[in-house]
């Protein structure tokens, strides 16, 4: 597809496909964490990096080719963000009731089963609701509270932001090309369109949905700042969960499609596993939640909420992240892709225990090991045996 209007319709089904679960809560955290320099160190990463795909593959046979080699990993990705959505679905949104989640749900994963034009018509829906929520939170004075208090307050060093900084570029720069609902939008486009869909939908749309998320971050941050008003908390809170469930539930229904076009099936005993896996997470943290929080070291806590949520995301820290570097970056010589996978899972198993104790235990000095194994990984990979023929053989499924 080519033209102005498939721009503008892929532009938005991108931008709102990638509003998760992560850009919707985590500026809440970087703010607390880290003040107003968190959320950019995260921002500036994070649409640059999804922006730069549509650049990075010219054209739609460079996404297929990567999409039929790395069918797994990209399948894999997609099973966790659907997982992780809902995950955050059912821990953050408990006071709705389940029967409004479970429409809106399957309204969007049925109703989008059409082409580029509807799905951007059914996105653009989604993002105007969501700034519909932006200027009613706005008309009540409950947007931007304590952003600017937060530089002077972050729970973090200066330190600890410069050592987040290379984690947030390693994963947002190279998590894109695991996306499979990116790769649907570059193969339906020719180069220019493509371009124009990628640069559109991470700078426009889903940069507004990141703002907004800044914008009623220090209001949520209540239990932190004890003068804030509970009704204030309460209002943007009840707002939030709206805003998160039908994000949450476009992004699940649109990566559940890109699955089932994938396998060519609908997988429904995969789907009902991680649902239920989902589910059973957010059960076990709200009812841990009402009776304490975890002690990650001597008078740190963190709830549990938070703890399953931080697990999550470190998978697009460390492990997805790494895949990209040792498995689909192109090496100087043609090295046997089985290596590659084992190199790799070595590497995601030493890393992803760093990064708890980087991100969940607040030590992050040990951002520091991690990147020594991803360079002693990738060089590795460079210099391990080379590609035999018998390595070339296509394998059939």
């Amino acid at each position: 597809m080519r033209g102005p209007l498939a721009a503008i319709m892929w532009a938005l089904f991108l931008g709102c496909s990638w509003t998760w679960v992560i850009g919707m809560y985590f500026p809440v955290l970087l703010l607390r964490d880290y003040g107003l320099w968190g959320w950019v160190a995260f921002a500036v990463p994070n649409v640059v990096g999804a922006a730069a795909m549509g650049w990075v593959l010219k054209n739609p046979d460079a996404s297929r080719r990567i999409v039929e080699k790395h069918r797994a990993a990209c399948l894999a990705f997609s099973q966790i963000t659907i997982a992780y959505q809902i995950y955050m679905v059912t821990a953050f949104t408990a006071l709705i009731a389940w029967p409004i989640v479970i429409v809106v749900a399957f309204v969007f994963l049925f109703a989008g089963r059409g082409g580029s034009t509807r799905d951007g018509f059914i996105a653009a829906g989604v993002w105007a609701v969501s700034l519909i929520a932006f200027g009613y939170l706005q008309t009540r004075g409950w947007l931007w509270l304590d952003v600017g208090r937060s530089i002077h307050e972050a729970q973090l060093s200066r330190l600890d932001l410069l050592l987040f900084i290379p984690a947030s570029l390693f994963g947002f720069a190279l998590c894109p090309y695991l996306d499979l609902t990116f790769h649907r939008a570059r193969q339906a486009t020719d180069p220019a369109t493509g371009r124009a869909a990628f640069t559109l939908g991470f700078g426009v749309v889903f940069f507004s949905m990141i703002v907004f998320s800044l914008a009623y971050a220090g209001a949520l941050l209540w239990p932190y700042y004890v003068d804030r008003s509970m009704d204030v908390y309460l209002g943007v809170w009840h707002v939030f969960r709206w805003h998160l469930m039908i994000q949450a539930a476009f992004t699940i229904a649109v990566h559940w499609r890109s699955i089932d076009s994938l396998t060519c099936c609908y997988n429904t005993g995969r789907k009902l596993t991680l649902a239920g896996l989902a589910g059973i997470l957010a059960i076990a943290a709200l009812y841990r939640s009402f009776d304490g929080v975890f002690e990650i070291g001597p008078g740190q806590f963190i709830s549990i909420p938070e703890l399953v949520y931080r697990l999550f995301l470190l998978l697009y820290g460390t492990v997805f992240p790494a895949y990209v570097l040792l498995c689909m970056i192109p090496t100087y010589r043609q090295v046997s892709h089985k290596v590659k996978i084992c190199v790799f899972a070595v590497a995601a198993t030493l890393s992803y225990p760093l990064a708890c104790v980087a991100f969940i235990a607040n030590k992050s000095w040990w951002v520091v090991p991690i990147f020594v194994v991803m360079v002693i990984a990738r060089i590795a990979v460079e210099l391990l045996p080379m590609e035999t023929r018998s390595d070339r053989v296509p394998q059939t499924d």
